[in-house]
């Protein structure tokens, strides 16, 4: 079977090539195959390629294996190339062209199918090969070669293969074999039916092959494959037969044997015959081979062409060898060819002369011209006639054949040959024989059509009528490399045919106009002449319309109906695409108008800006990230930039004119306007996109002329916003210098999560974004880019060096989007730091004890310090400098009864203590106490400094001499005389006024802790050194039979430790003292440094007083003595022993006498001390003075309720609870006129020290006492309940009297105001809101009214009556105290109905800021109606439409009925424009108003709420309810007035007080409710559930910070604990109010729990529900043009378990928000907004004129 197979491909392709040589070649179509199913996953490798990396690309090999192997198909990947760490291959199937699946045991070939998919993701493909199944391979057989007579090898050809020799092959003789290539020349191969050719036959079976579709190895004797051929020309098909014959040996001409097998090919009429011949090789095999189309000039080409008949005359035999039989031609030409191609085995079995006529041949066939071509034919061959000047010419035309060929061409009469290429003319009409490649043409007289004739044609035959091709295969180096055989081509009649058109002429006119304005004539204009409808062929170009739009041209008729089209638009037009038919008449003009459309342009403005896609992390903080996208909602728009013309010349727009408004960019960002005339245009912006900046950009954009093929001229410009930026600063500011601090660094954070435009988390809340320092400037600025539409806050890192961190200031802000016009919304917050502070503890002890304890009488309290800076004190804000320069004073520090005192408030720096005064019975410290007060971090709020004075206590002994009192000159002296002292402080004095010794113990007065001191044998005895004080020293021990010493005093006042005082107890001479009086303060125990205290002395023993004299510089009697500026005196002589009184005559200014007169005795028993100079003993008495006091009475005086008669009657009264503050109003100092080191008189209070605070009491006063004399002012803090504050001040001056007078009394008397009450009533007409005159009000005690407990009006007593006004207003001109009222209408005016309403009116104290309490109520009447009815006379039924008027008995008209048709319920729908006139406003009121404002908005500037008035606002329907005529309206726009609201009494007044400014700017008498909008106007018009929108809304929440507004204790379900009292609110709502609340202070509760009210929302007209969502959106969010900001009259609470805060609703750019007036931690905060008034019109309103438009609104009345 492998030699048959081999045999059977060999043959069949013999076959071909015999069947191509005697075929013109044609050119083969093949239809596409339907792509396999697994092709849309895995596409074939060459549709990816591009796509894959090198190693990713997977090839596939055909692969052979034998039957019966163990060859696995499904993973077996031999033969192919393959990455495994790269791609994953999968087998997919194996199928023979029956679709029979792979089986190794059964030879066939199989088409295999793999899928690869590469690991990196990239595309997926497939890859397909052979998979050729073979027998096991047969050991091939070959004949020796034997050698002929002549010597020469030869063959027997291939050998006979196994069972190749069976009988059934048949043998073919030489003669057979003539005959069949002799029979082969003359077959049919041309079908005509079909028109296909045997070469495309063989050249679709060749593909069929090649495919796999026709496997001719299977084809068994006798049998026949079939398949379709197609000729794609003629769209016709037949089906072709391949049938193989039997095996037969043909003769052998000793040229070598050869095997053929015949086939036939059969299809259509043609049947046609071929012959294979069996090469020196082995056949090919299976497989698909390279057929190649031999050509000219090829030496294989030669061979075959003139190596048989196709060369005809010039053929090799029939010059050379012209007997050769066609067997033995076809011989010597096979191995000629076999030469020519250059195989070494060419002339293999071949003898000599086999060889060398191949040989002859070969070297005959190349010095043979080149094979020539039959084919032949005009380079144009049918062309039209032109005119040339007086004759009509073809264009010249090339005769394209060899130049052996040629044809006759019979010219027609007239008609004459221009030969180009000789130069040469013909006759006209001769016969001219045409040579290939012969250019000419030919002309005629123009009078050709109508002497011969329009058209002149010829088919002319070629003088060569044979054609040749011959083919090549190519199958491998093993198997045949050549399997050629060559045949003769057939002949056939080969012509060449042309045509001839002669002229006639006609004449065409083209009139162009524009499409929409046909007398607009367009120049410029090019039309074309063609002769078919599709406008192809082109006959005649027109020349430019002109400016008539007119052009014509004579053309050449040669048709009857040519088509006219426009080749060129005038410039700025569409080119009209029509074909127009022209009917020709000849030496005639046919006219045509065509239109032209003007190219008009389309513009697209594209709008980008910046959202958020993400956030970094880097070292400075988070870093946002933004990307351009396109933004909607842009409004553009757009104006004519020069004069617009349309493109006949006529003005659209004049420069700078609208041409479109309002363009707005959709959900792609684009905004398209259709339809522009081309020139030359601007776009401006008009509103940017929510959260976008609008910088008036201008941009100019031209539409030019885009040709005449653009349908319109297309352009677009991008327009970028930058997003609203956010600039948020902190100014760092020292709190008492508000000076500006650098160095604060400060947090800047996340309020809530941040998400990105995709609505992704990119940023925590809480998350720290940036960090930032103050400068010089004290300014610290974020730079982070912050995303819009979120909550962050500012909170201190740390403060400035010197100061303490203010912890408690957090800065919280949402930036929300503002509007377009801003570029940037800033935010900026002062924070102000404490400077950290110095405090100083001195500590001083005794020196020697070293504990705070003094020794003796002596004290560490009222020791005076100083502190002094060691180094300049500079202030900590950079700013102020030096405060206290090195060596400056900077405190002075008093010790207290434990010797401490600090000083606080320091600056830090470098300071020292020193001592200035001593206490009492010390020594002054020289010492100076270093102490640095360094900064010790931001969170130390005090640096704390201490040191410790030892002090040295005055000491000094005191020594006795004790001798006998015998009167003798020379008194003994006595031994062992014990004395004790005791501190005379530490004594107490029994009833009989001696000292009770017995309960103290004695000091210690001698060595070793010895209370009791000796004598010694001289009499003496000394004490070791006493601490200061005063002793009183007892005889103890007295020597045998003598008496004791009266108890004497000794006084230690000096530090002479060692000196001891001197005593005798008994001189020889007579003892006499001088006596020196000290005068001293009572109160601070020091010296009164003031001259002229007189004392008198009184000798009580000689009963008169005591004189002296001295004598210089004159001689004065002293009756009186005087103490000096040091504050004592000394008596100028000794006083004799005796008893004496000390008289106080003049005490010293500021004191008073003191009548307590000290006696003393003069002897030597009386403790005295020894002048060292004159030896004079000195007895010191001090004597004690009291400073004169100051006594003030402050007297608080009011109005107090006491009857009621007509009226109720004050009178005034003395009033308790009202609080002073006493300021000294000058530096007060002490009385005794001390100084410190420095000379400076110590002071008691510095000037406007706070000396105390009084509050009157039941009696209405308040006294205080012991104030140093000097000037004070008194400054009333807090007034009593029920009064006006009085802020008079009043000053208080206490001026020393005399000595007799202790204590200077003044008084200062207080009075204030009583806050007065006014209750006024207004009367309106319940329909229609005007006021009325004429009603009559009473006005009622609800309970009963006390004075003094005692009831002066009954409850329900009438207290007077009011008549309303021209106004409508009525006030009760009565004295009212506060209390509960009520007010019911007595008469009602003439023509309404009386009412019965009672409206309560509780009147309360309003702080004592206010006044007067103004209250004033609305009562509304319903006229008295008058009911007609219009019906028909004869049916009764009520008619529709009539008007009645009302006239007076004077025909004056009163009042008119208009139909109900005409009411505005009936007329208007919700956004419609009304004519709503609100009537004037009181002036009174408006006083009110900004009064209220001014007291209860909480505001520090009242600058807008003083400035609210009444502006002109257009007004629109909100609600309309038909049923009962009611219509609400609201202004299209917020007020220009703004209302400032602040903190706490913001928060509680804001409903009140926004809702009277409405009711007072714009109430009319068709109102009958005006007010500001609530959130509930809002909510109740949502499809949005707004309780949902916050996961908070309506949870409880106790915050831990608890300050709150005093209205929350009304407010529902709001609970507030103080102490044991809970308030739980029931009631109010969020958007009502009754009264002002007037919060002075903040309100601390011990619990606060609170309901979350808050939510916010970026509102869209989704969020609204039913058909009027769109127009709620524009009412209340976007009026068309801009984000409107306004407050509402509504509260809400937002909270979480750290604190609460209080809002007041607002509508914000886009948002339904709020802003926190004040927060539970107790911070404050301001706004400014506008507000919307809206108004409920009376029912009975009327339409009068008007459409509802805001050009035209409803007129109403």
């Amino acid at each position: 079977m492998k030699g048959k197979a081999k045999r059977m491909m060999s043959g069949f392709l013999s076959a071909l090539t015999i069947l191509s040589s005697i075929v013109q070649p044609a050119i083969t179509y093949a239809a596409e195959p339907e792509p396999a199913a697994y092709e849309a996953e895995y596409p074939a490798l060459e549709k990816v390629k591009d796509f894959l990396a090198e190693d990713e690309i997977v090839t596939a090999e055909d692969y052979e294996v034998e039957v019966g192997s163990s060859f696995e198909v499904e993973s077996d990947f031999s033969g192919m190339t393959v990455s495994p760490d790269k791609v994953k291959v999968t087998f997919h199937e194996a199928k023979n062209q029956n679709g029979q699946a792979f089986d190794g045991n059964k030879a066939d070939t199989y088409h295999a199918v793999y899928f690869v998919e590469p690991v990196s993701g990239h595309p997926s493909y497939h890859v397909q090969r052979n998979i050729v199944v073979r027998e096991p391979s047969a050991e091939i057989h070959k004949e020796k070669n034997v050698q002929d007579s002549d010597g020469n090898n030869q063959t027997g050809g291939e050998d006979a293969e196994e069972g190749e020799t069976d009988s059934h092959k048949k043998k073919l003789s030489e003669t057979e074999l003539d005959q069949a290539l002799e029979a082969l020349k003359g077959q049919d191969t041309y079908d005509e039916e079909s028109g296909l050719k045997l070469l495309d036959v063989m050249e679709q079976f060749k593909n069929h092959m090649i495919a796999g579709n026709v496997d001719l190895l299977a084809l068994e004797e006798g049998k026949t494959v079939t398949f379709t051929a197609y000729n794609p020309k003629m769209l016709r098909s037949s089906q072709v037969e391949v049938s193989s014959g039997g095996w037969y040996y043909y003769a052998d001409y000793g040229l070598g044997s050869y095997l053929t097998c015949p086939f036939t090919v059969k299809f259509g009429s043609v049947t046609a015959t071929a012959y294979c011949i069996q090469p020196s090789k082995p056949g090919p095999g299976s497989g698909v081979y390279e057929i190649t189309k031999l050509g000219d000039g090829k030496e294989l080409s030669k061979v075959c062409y003139y190596g048989t008949n196709a060369s005809g005359e010039d053929c090799f035999f029939d010059k050379k060898y012209p007997d050769f039989s066609a067997g033995k031609r076809f011989v010597v030409t096979h191995l000629a060819a076999s030469y020519a191609e250059g195989s070494e085995d060419a002339f293999y079995g071949a003898n000599d002369t086999g060889i060398a006529l191949a040989k002859e041949l070969y070297s005959y066939a190349i010095s043979q011209p080149e094979i020539p071509d039959a084919a032949m034919a005009f380079s144009d061959d049918k062309v039209t006639a032109y005119v040339d000047g007086n004759i009509q010419r073809t264009k010249e035309v090339t005769f394209q054949a060899d130049s052996r060929q040629s044809i006759t061409m019979k010219l027609p009469k007239g008609v004459k040959f221009h030969n180009v290429s000789t130069g040469k003319v013909s006759n006209a009409g001769a016969d001219v024989v045409v040579k290939g490649g012969t250019t000419f043409f030919l002309s005629a007289p123009l009078t050709q059509t109508e002497d011969v004739g329009q058209n002149w044609s010829a088919k002319m035959k070629g003088s060569i009528t044979k054609d040749y091709s011959a083919y090549k295969i190519t199958t491998g180096s093993d198997t045949q490399n050549l399997a050629l055989v060559f045949g003769e081509g057939v002949e056939e009649e080969t012509t060449a045919s042309f045509q001839v058109t002669w002229l006639e002429l006609a004449k065409v006119q083209v009139v162009k106009v524009d499409s929409e304005k046909e007398d607009a004539k367009l120049s410029g204009a090019v039309f074309g002449i063609y002769k078919d409808k599709d406008c192809t062929q082109l006959i005649k170009e027109m020349p430019k319309t002109d400016k008539n739009g007119t052009a014509s041209v004579e053309i050449v008729k040669t048709q009857d109906t040519v088509y006219l089209k426009e080749i060129t638009a005038p410039t700025g037009y569409r080119i009209n695409t029509s074909a127009y038919n022209v009917k020709l008449v000849a030496n005639q003009s046919t006219s045509v108008t065509v239109p032209d459309k003007e190219q008009l342009g389309e513009l697209t403005v594209y709008k980008e800006g910046q959202v958020l896609t993400g956030a970094d992390l880097s070292e400075k903080g988070i870093v946002f990230r933004y990307e351009k996208r396109r933004q909607k909602g842009a409004v553009y728009s757009v104006y004519a930039g020069k004069d617009i013309m349309t493109a006949y010349g006529a003005q659209v727009y004049k420069k700078g004119e609208l041409v479109k408004e309002h363009l707005v960019t959709g959900d792609n960002g684009a905004a398209v306007l259709k339809n522009l005339h081309l020139g030359t245009y601007i776009v401006k912006e008009m509103q940017a996109p929510e959260n976008f900046y609008n910088a008036k950009e201008e941009k100019t954009v031209t539409l030019s002329y885009a040709g005449q093929n653009a349908e319109a001229v297309f352009s677009e410009t991008t327009f970028i916003n930058d997003r609203q930026k956010a600039k948020v600063s902190v100014v760092k500011k020292d709190k008492d210098t508000e000076k500006p601090l650098d160095g604060g660094i400060f947090g800047l954070y996340a309020g809530n999560d941040i998400v990105n435009a995709d609505g992704i988390v990119v940023v925590k809340k809480g998350s720290l974004i940036e960090k930032a320092v103050t400068g010089e400037d004290g300014t610290a600025i974020f730079t982070a880019d912050l995303p819009i539409g979120n909550s962050y806050y500012v909170k201190e890192e740390q403060a400035p060096s010197g100061y303490q961190r203010n912890k408690e200031d957090i800065y919280s802000f949402k930036f929300s989007y503002t509007n377009d016009s801003e570029a940037d919304v800033s935010f900026s917050h002062t924070f102000v730091n404490e400077r950290v502070t110095a405090k100083i503890f001195l500590k001083k002890k005794d020196a020697e004890t070293n504990k705070a304890e003094p020794q003796g009488d002596a004290t560490l309290e009222k020791a005076v310090y100083g502190l002094y800076a060691r180094e300049d004190i500079v202030h900590p804000d950079g700013a102020t400098g030096v405060i206290y320069k090195a060596g400056d004073k900077v405190a002075s520090l008093t010790t207290n009864e434990k010797g401490e005192a600090v000083a606080e408030n320091l600056y830090l720096g470098k300071y020292f203590v020193k001592e200035i005064t001593p206490p009492t019975g010390y020594l002054t410290d020289k010492n100076e106490y270093d102490l640095v007060c360094d900064y010790e971090g931001d969170l130390v709020a005090v640096v704390e400094r201490s040191c410790t004075s030892l002090e040295q206590v005055k000491k000094q002994p005191f020594q006795i001499i004790k001798a006998v009192n015998n009167g003798n000159t020379d008194a003994a002296l006595l031994e062992g005389a014990g004395f004790t002292a005791y501190l005379v402080s530490s004594l107490t004095v029994k009833e009989d006024g001696t000292y009770d010794f017995d309960s103290v113990t004695p000091v210690v007065l001698g060595e070793n802790g010895a209370t009791e001191i000796f004598t010694d044998k001289k009499g003496y005895a000394v004490s070791i050194p006493l601490p200061y004080g005063t002793y009183v020293v007892r005889e103890t021990t007295t020597p045998h039979n003598y008496k004791p010493v009266d108890d004497f005093i000794v006084r230690i006042t000096e530090h002479k430790p060692t000196e001891p005082q001197v005593w005798r107890v008994l001189l020889d001479d007579e003892f006499s003292a001088k006596l020196k009086i000290t005068k001293q303060d009572d109160e601070t125990k020091k010296t009164v440094l003031v001259a002229g205290t007189e004392f008198k002395i009184y000798d009580m023993d000689n009963e008169k007083y005591v004189e002296q004299v001295t004598t210089y510089p004159t001689t004065i009697v002293h009756k009186s003595y005087f103490t000096d500026a040091d504050g004592y005196l000394i008596l100028p002589q000794n006083l004799k022993i005796g008893h004496y009184r000390i008289e106080e005559v003049t005490a010293p200014d500021g004191y008073t006498i003191n009548k307590n007169y000290a006696e003393i005795k003069v002897n030597s028993d009386t403790l005295y001390q020894i002048e060292p100079v004159s030896g004079d003993a000195i007895i010191e008495v001090v004597y004690e003075n009291h400073p004169v006091k100051g006594e003030l009475t402050v007297v608080k005086k009011g109005e107090v309720l006491k009857e009621y008669g007509k009226d109720f009657k004050y009178e005034m009264e003395n009033l308790a609870g009202a609080v002073f503050a006493i300021y000294a109003a000058e530096d007060i100092y002490t009385a005794d006129f001390q100084k410190d080191d420095a000379g400076n008189r110590i002071l008691e209070y510095a000037k406007d020290t706070l000396v105390a605070e009084l509050t009157t009491d039941e009696t209405g006063s308040a006294t205080i006492k012991n104030l140093p004399l000097g000037n004070y002012r008194v400054v009333e803090k807090t007034a009593p309940d029920g009064f006006v504050h009085n802020k008079a001040e009043q000053n208080v001056q206490f001026v020393y009297v005399d000595q007799d007078t202790p204590a200077v009394v003044e008084s200062v008397e207080f009075i204030n105001e009583r806050q007065k009450v006014e209750i006024s009533v207004e009367k309106q007409d319940a329909e229609n809101g005007s006021t009325i005159a004429g009603a009559e009000f009473g006005l009622y005690a609800k309970e009963d009214i006390k004075a003094g407990g005692k009831v002066i009006v009954k409850a329900d007593e009438q207290l007077c009556t009011a008549v309303t006004g021209e106004d409508g207003t009525a006030i009760f001109e009565q004295n009212l105290p506060f209390g509960s009222y009520y007010i019911k209408e007595l008469q009602a005016p003439d023509g309404f109905v009386s009412s019965d309403e009672i409206i309560e009116v509780t009147v309360s104290y309003q702080g004592q800021d206010v006044e007067v309490v103004r209250l004033k109520e609305i009562f509304k009447n319903q006229p008295t109606t008058v009911e007609f009815r219009k019906s028909d006379l004869t049916t009764g039924v009520e008619l529709d439409g009539a008007t009645l008027t009302v006239l007076d008995k004077d025909e004056n008209e009163i009042d008119k009925y208009i139909p109900k048709a005409n009411s505005l319920a009936k007329a208007v729908k919700v956004g419609d424009y009304v004519a709503y006139k609100p009537d004037e406003p009181d002036n009174n009121a408006l006083t009110t108003l900004k009064t209220n404002l001014k007291n209860y908005s909480g505001a520090s500037d009242n600058t807008t709420n003083s400035a609210i008035a009444r502006d002109t606002l257009s007004w629109r329907v909100l609600d309309v309810d038909e049923t009962t005529g009611a219509v609400r309206l609201i202004s299209a726009a917020p007020t220009s007035s703004k209302v400032t609201l602040r903190g706490y009494n913001g928060y509680n007044n804001a409903v009140k007080l926004l809702d009277d400014a409405c009711s007072t700017l714009y109430n009319s008498k068709l109102a009958t409710k005006v007010q500001n909008l609530k959130i509930e106007d809002i909510q109740d018009k949502m499809k949005t559930d707004y309780k949902k929108i916050d996961s908070n809304y309506g949870n409880r929440f106790t915050p831990s910070y608890k300050q709150y507004p005093s209205i929350l204790t009304k407010e529902k379900e709001q609970k507030i604990t103080v102490g044991q009292n809970t308030t739980t609110g029931t009631e109010l709502d969020f958007s009502e109010q009754k009264t002002f609340e007037n919060q002075t202070e903040s309100k601390q509760a011990d619990t606060l729990d609170v309901k979350y009210t808050f939510w916010y929302k970026t509102m869209s007209a989704n969020d609204f529900d039913g058909e009027n969502k769109e127009m709620y959106y524009k009412l209340f969010i976007n009026n068309g043009s801009n984000y409107p900001t306004y407050w509402m009259s509504s509260r809400c609470v937002d909270a979480n378990s750290v604190f609460a805060d209080f809002f007041v609703r607002r509508v914000d750019s886009g948002n339904v928000s709020a802003n926190y007036l004040c927060f539970s931690r107790g911070y404050e905060y301001s706004y400014v907004y506008a507000f919307r008034p809206c108004i409920t019109l009376n029912s009975n309103v009327q339409v009068t004129s008007g459409n509802g438009t805001e050009s035209t609104p409803f007129e109403i009345k």
